[in-house]
């Protein structure tokens, strides 16, 4: 390579003379300042020389390539200073920048655009000396550059595909909250990427980090896979948000994520450092390697692995036992939140290990759809949520196990052993729905902790869709007081295998009624007959939705019809309700079933 490229610089001196004439001679200060523009490092000139004005000769010219290799790729890699082309003879413009064209070889960052480009504009927030080589012989050199943000833009001649190079290094980095490092105007005009950004925006000797929040999201037309030395040169701790949304809706990268992606960051983490990093990248294939965040040693933030693999349908495997090992502490906001929903292929059973560092009192929606619509089979390990001790909190776990109809198994009695206090709204919303072929029978001591004031959406959907064959009898024994809106909406929905309600199920709730307190929670059952004390005693304040379909389509269903706790049928306690109800539509067996208002049936 380097002979044919010294080859064609002394044809141009020898064989095609008219060339030769055409360009000038250049002196040391050219060289330097070409270096520059094309790289974006500034190497101090020769000691030796008193002027930088003098001319350079091939030797020095090449010297020059070599020391520049160096200090791109921290260690020597070439030695063209010493060549039989490194003569004294004098250098001239197309010779010093096709030397430094062709030569000089580091690490820099690579983007290709789609062939309809016709402008893009990169946004470099971090002070520094970079370079812009847009691809169509233009350049950008962009020398010490404050923090503050600045775009630079460019205006391709002709609408096609060009690779921009950019160089350079970073020497700070603002210190404003959730401010991007680097953002380019039109992600989707992003064809493919290579290279290190690692080398360009590197961890500051003080441990400083740059931030790559949505670098490449919604880079729909990015193609190819993800470089596994994309990051190399980060190292130690991670920003705000520092790979949030990173690869977001990028559909199609393919290959597998590489293992050592973020392996210089070891930690402590910062808020949201991985959320979202691969949502929705739907053509990424192969296990999620243990080695991605397994290296890492922190405490917990918030939203930190929220959606991390959304929609990832196309990886597979199981998930590592050891992937987030190294994170320990308290349960903090949605911290996992719907970190592998939908990822389709995944398979194999959830290791019990997976969050044996998380410690402590339950936050808002931590393990809410984390689970949920995956390819997971085998059981649920009984010791996954063992560290979480306390009150239930905010959606804790609406929608974990959503979905995944080849979990199967006993859902078991110790999952939520550490909660204890009063329900939280939707704290249970639709955990199971959809869970069918786990083993029919509830655990008498699922909930055994959660005792007290009901709250909104506490248990809708729980169940829905379950496969439940049985309730346990006490199963909401300690739930008592004031109905709440959605409590029980659809909690036993669509399960044709239950056929028994145990007495009292919900006789400690009592007082006025709630908005779709009870709607649909046994409709499409097989129950055979409804306890004279299931409910407790309701006013009559009727409330939208109360009892909508809560009894419909059970066909098997006999004997009388709900009562109130004070004995008297529901329809007569809310004698003032002219809505369609249908309670009990499509339950015709009931035995005072032609007493019922139409409304109700």
């Amino acid at each position: 390579m380097f002979k044919k490229i010294c080859a064609a610089i002394l044809a141009i001196f020898l064989i095609l003379p008219n060339v030769a004439i055409s360009a000038e001679m250049v002196n040391v200060e050219y060289v330097h300042n070409i270096l520059r523009w094309r790289w974006g490092i500034d190497l101090p000139y020769n000691t030796n020389l008193t002027n930088p004005h003098v001319a350079a000769n091939m030797k020095y010219l090449l010297t020059v390539v070599d020391i520049a290799n160096k200090r791109l790729n921290g260690k020597q890699t070439t030695d063209y200073g010493n060549s039989d082309y490194a003569t004294l003879a004098a250098a001239d413009t197309v010779a010093t920048n096709t030397a430094i064209d062709t030569l000089v070889r580091g690490p820099g960052f690579y983007l290709t655009t789609t062939p309809d480009t016709t402008n893009f504009s990169i946004t470099i927030t971090a002070a520094g000396t970079f370079a812009i080589d847009w691809g169509d012989g233009e350049r950008e050199s962009i020398v010490d550059k404050p923090v503050a943000a600045t775009t630079y833009s460019h205006t391709f001649k002709t609408p096609q595909s060009h690779t921009i190079r950019i160089t350079g290094t970073a020497t700070d980095y603002s210190d404003a909250n959730n401010v991007k490092t680097l953002s380019f105007n039109n992600n989707t005009a992003i064809a493919r990427i290579n290279g290190n950004l690692g080398s360009i925006f590197p961890t500051l000797s003080d441990g400083t980090n740059p931030r790559f929040t949505e670098l490449f999201n919604d880079a729909t037309n990015l193609t190819g896979e993800i470089p596994s030395d994309l990051f190399d040169g980060i190292t130690g701790a991670a920003t705000t948000y520092m790979f949030g949304s990173l690869f977001r809706n990028c559909s199609k990268l393919t290959g597998e994520i590489p293992a050592d992606l973020f392996a210089g960051i070891t930690g402590p983490l910062a808020q949201g450092t991985f959320e979202a990093s691969f949502y929705s990248c739907s053509g990424l294939s192969g296990s999620i390697p243990g080695e991605l965040f397994s290296r890492i040693t922190s405490d917990t933030h918030e939203v930190l692995f929220n959606q991390t693999f959304r929609g990832c349908t196309g990886l597979s495997g199981s998930i590592p036992g050891d992937l987030f090992q190294g994170i320990r502490g308290t349960p903090r906001r949605a911290m996992f939140f719907a970190a592998f929903r939908n990822c389709s292929n995944i398979t194999g059973s959830i290791p019990g290990e997976l969050f044996a560092g998380i410690q402590g009192a339950p936050a808002t929606s931590v393990f809410a759809e984390t689970f949920a619509y995956t390819g997971l089979t085998g059981s649920i390990p009984g010791e996954l949520f063992s560290g979480i001790q306390g009150a239930p909190a905010h959606q804790l776990f609406s929608y974990t196990f959503a979905g995944n109809r080849r979990l199967t198994g006993q859902i078991p009695g110790e999952l939520f052993a550490g909660l204890q206090g009063a329900p939280a709204p939707y704290v249970f919303s639709n955990t199971f729905v959809q869970c069918s072929g786990l083993d029919n029978h509830i655990p008498a001591d699922l909930f055994a902790g959660i005792r007290g004031q009901p709250a909104e959406g506490m248990f809708e959907r729980t169940f829905n869709d379950a496969g439940v064959s049985s309730i346990p009898d006490g199963l909401f024994a300690d739930i008592q007081g004031e109905p709440a809106n959605f409590m029980f909406e659809s909690t036993f929905n669509w399960n044709p295998r239950l056929n028994t309600i145990p007495d009292g199920l919900f006789a400690g709730i009592s007082g006025s009624p709630a908005t779709n307190m009870f709607s649909n929670t046994f409709n499409y059952t097989s129950i055979t007959n409804i306890p004279d004390n299931l409910f407790g005693t309701f006013t009559d304040n009727p409330a939208n939705g109360m009892f909508t379909s809560t009894f419909a389509n059970c066909q098997n269903l006999t004997g009388p019809s709900a009562k109130n706790g004070d004995g008297r049928y529901l329809y007569e306690v809310f004698t003032n309700i002219t809505s369609d109800m249908n309670t009990y539509a499509n339950s015709p067996n009931l035995s005072d079933y032609d007493q019922i208002p139409n409304n109700w049936k």
